[in-house]
């Protein structure tokens, strides 16, 4: 199955086996690295329901576009949406709402952005939907984590700063799954845009994590 070839790119490009992640679960992070990926996953999480809505909007097949409005309207609806959570766990490590939403972006974050940008307006449904999934298969277990590490190493033990975390540890467990449903059935004769689009994807994730990880050591870089 195509969906077991997809899997088998996310396991090779897991975001848990980045060093970034590696040293937030050892607590061996500065917290001023923690702050800099805040700043700059911000730029990701505040777009991320553009992308929902481009492929929704392109899709012709009422029930994949019910599945994915699902998955917006979890992200976007109301106050404590998920831009929102994103907010409250920068405040829990000391940096503001104002400093969030000002900061620039450093080149791979805007790659990681852009990239997301196009595949989710340009690409054939299947392939943006993949380039999704290759995010969020992997969220469950990267929150748990992160939330084990925040909890153990940087004074973090409850309240709004982890709400993000918790959201995510089970909510992106059921878009996965719909979104692992929406590129078998949509993936016919495009197979090869389909895992294009994982790879580009799981690429963009990893210099994502390096440009943030290389802040830690030479924040001029």
């Amino acid at each position: 199955m195509l969906i077991e070839q997809i899997d088998r790119l996310i396991a090779g490009r897991s975001l848990l086996d980045h060093p970034f992640y590696t040293k937030w679960a050892g607590g061996t992070l500065p917290t001023s690295s923690l702050q800099e990926y805040a700043r700059q996953y911000y730029a990701f999480e505040s777009s991320f329901p553009r992308f929902l809505s481009a492929l929704h909007s392109r899709c012709d097949r009422a029930d994949v576009r019910a599945s994915l409005l699902e998955n917006l309207w979890d992200e976007e609806h109301g106050e404590v949406n998920h831009a929102e959570l994103w907010l409250r766990f920068a405040e829990g490590l000391g940096v503001s709402r104002d400093d969030i939403r000002s900061a620039g972006w450093n080149h791979a974050t805007t790659d990681l952005v852009e990239g997301y940008r196009r595949v989710a307006a340009d690409a054939p449904v299947a392939a943006g939907v993949a380039a999704l999934y290759a995010y969020e298969k992997q969220v469950p277990g990267v929150a748990a984590s992160k939330i084990d590490g925040l909890k153990r190493f940087y004074g973090i033990t409850g309240g709004p700063a982890l709400q993000f975390f918790e959201v995510h540890a089970y909510l992106d467990v059921e878009h996965s799954e719909h979104e692992a449903h929406i590129v078998e059935d949509l993936a016919v004769g495009h197979e090869a845009e389909v895992l294009a689009a994982t790879s580009d994807a799981l690429d963009a994730w990893w210099r994502f994590l390096d440009a943030v990880d290389r802040e830690e050591v030479d924040p001029a870089a």
